[in-house]
């Protein structure tokens, strides 16, 4: 007669496999986490940069007497086209369709006698098909000194 004496003290092919199956869901699942949290940061720091562009457009315009800024019964529009370059800001007047880019573009309205619009439009997420389906726009009305 025989005795079978069944070794017990590793693993079987099948309870390896199980095993890497689970650690292999649980890192997958932490790295979604990650690209998430990545997605989520970038379209906070456009939005931040977009505010920021819109509001030192209108610091700049506030700068100028109000006479200097259209004449009466006009309306100038201004596109101009940004990338952020870490700290500084790269600005062309020509479109350069990189999906970083912000298009800026600044409405000064002179509707009456008295007061003048000024309006700055900052969007941004240029997509494949050429649209910024993202913006931020920043408006103050001011009165004009004669």
């Amino acid at each position: 007669m025989t005795d079978h004496h069944e070794n017990k003290k590793g693993f079987t092919i099948v309870e390896a496999l199980v095993a890497m199956a689970i650690l292999a869901f649980v890192i997958v699942t932490i790295l979604g986490g990650f690209s998430q949290q990545q997605v989520a940061t970038r379209k906070t720091a456009s939005k931040n940069t977009a505010i920021l562009l819109a509001e030192m457009r209108l610091e700049e315009l506030l700068k100028f007497p109000s006479s200097q800024l259209a004449p009466i019964n006009t309306t100038q529009v201004n596109t101009d086209f940004i990338i952020s370059r870490g700290n500084t800001f790269e600005y062309s007047n020509d479109d350069m369709n990189d999906v970083d880019q912000f298009r800026r573009t600044t409405r000064i309205q002179n509707d009456t006698l008295e007061l003048a619009t000024i309006q700055v439009m900052v969007e941004y997420g240029l997509d494949r098909h050429g649209t910024y389906p993202f913006r931020v726009v920043l408006s103050t009305r001011r009165g004009l000194k004669r």
